[in-house]
């Protein structure tokens, strides 16, 4: 995915309190990453930093939002939902809560529920994004692969 945008990905010592950033300018392009942190850290930074390019840079700092709460819902129950959910959204969530809310659906779009466990075991206060991503894939229709990623967070050590 950085690949296919053109960023560049790079490994750097930093302090034990970042997980990496994002270098936009059209000089570099350039996501730099920790590379004192674990694998799990790396995928959920790569996603989050990726995020911040398409979500405040590329679209000239608009603000995108899934397609399940852009969509026109025909049943009250879901034109409420959205509503409200865009609402809060574009009120009380910043740039990095946005950028932590895709790269964990991007966790689950692809299956990767062991690095979306570790992430949460190290940052518990993502229980949150995980939960809200999980109403959306189903209204995503990728209920088959939201089972087994939700399976996996809840019951760690079956199977």
């Amino acid at each position: 995915m950085a690949h296919r945008l053109r960023l560049r990905i790079k490994y750097a010592n930093m302090t034990p309190k970042v997980a990496g950033f994002l270098d936009p300018s059209r000089a570099s392009r350039t996501i730099v990453i920790n590379a004192n942190k674990s694998k799990s850290d790396h995928v959920f930074t790569i996603l989050h930093e990726i995020a911040h390019y398409i979500l405040h840079y590329e679209r000239s700092h608009s603000m995108r939002l899934p397609w399940y709460l852009s969509h026109q819902w025909k049943s009250n129950p879901m034109i409420r939902l959205s509503r409200t959910t865009k609402r809060a959204v574009s009120r009380k969530f910043n740039d990095e809560w946005q950028a932590d809310m895709w790269a964990t659906c991007a966790l689950l779009q692809i299956g990767a529920a062991d690095d979306l466990q570790a992430i949460l075991k190290q940052y518990p206060e993502k229980i949150g994004l995980v939960w809200l991503c999980l109403v959306g894939s189903l209204y995503a229709g990728v209920k088959c692969r939201l089972k087994r990623a939700f399976s996996r967070i809840l019951h760690p050590f079956s199977a």
